[in-house]
């Protein structure tokens, strides 16, 4: 007997083993408790700066490296079962970020919990505020080119 809605062919291995969902859940909450320790000791809570170092750079960066008083504040962090190992990716900021960009902390300032209702009402609001419509609607443009306006050369010496 096959159930479609209880097939386990498309869902992710930490979705489909019993043996690997238990262990990574207690490893992805001692790091939520590690990162929520370390952000409620740093001097600037929520506003500390990510940690990102390019490898060939790391050493001129080594002075720079915002600390708190637990050591760096990664804001992502992304392991790897198969070798044991956890790399820290962090990039700047994107200008239409949905979450975090100024347009979005701008009018949440300004308009508090209207603010709030309107993007719970309606997904496009961010979208707008944000750009991301503006980029979608460039994105969906067709350059539409005319061969018969470009001259082919056949011969190879051109």
């Amino acid at each position: 007997m096959n159930n479609q809605t209880t097939s386990l062919k498309d869902r992710t291995l930490d979705q489909q083993c019993t043996v690997t969902r238990p262990g990574v859940s207690n490893i992805a909450a001692s790091y939520a408790v590690e990162l929520l320790v370390a952000l409620l000791q740093h001097p600037h809570k929520e506003l500390a700066p990510a940690y990102y170092a390019n490898s060939r750079e790391q050493q001129k960066l080594e002075a720079q490296v915002p600390e708190g008083l637990l050591g760096i504040l990664p804001h992502s962090i992304r392991g790897m079962l198969c070798n044991y190992e956890n790399i820290l990716p962090a990039t700047q900021k994107f200008a239409q970020c949905i979450a975090c960009s100024e347009r979005v902390l701008d009018a949440y300032r300004k308009e508090g919990h209207a603010f709030l209702f309107k993007t719970f009402e309606t997904a496009k609001y961010l979208e707008d505020l944000t750009g991301i419509s503006e980029f979608k609607r460039l994105n969906s443009e067709i350059i539409d080119f005319d061969d018969d306006k470009f001259e082919f050369s056949d011969d190879e010496d051109d």
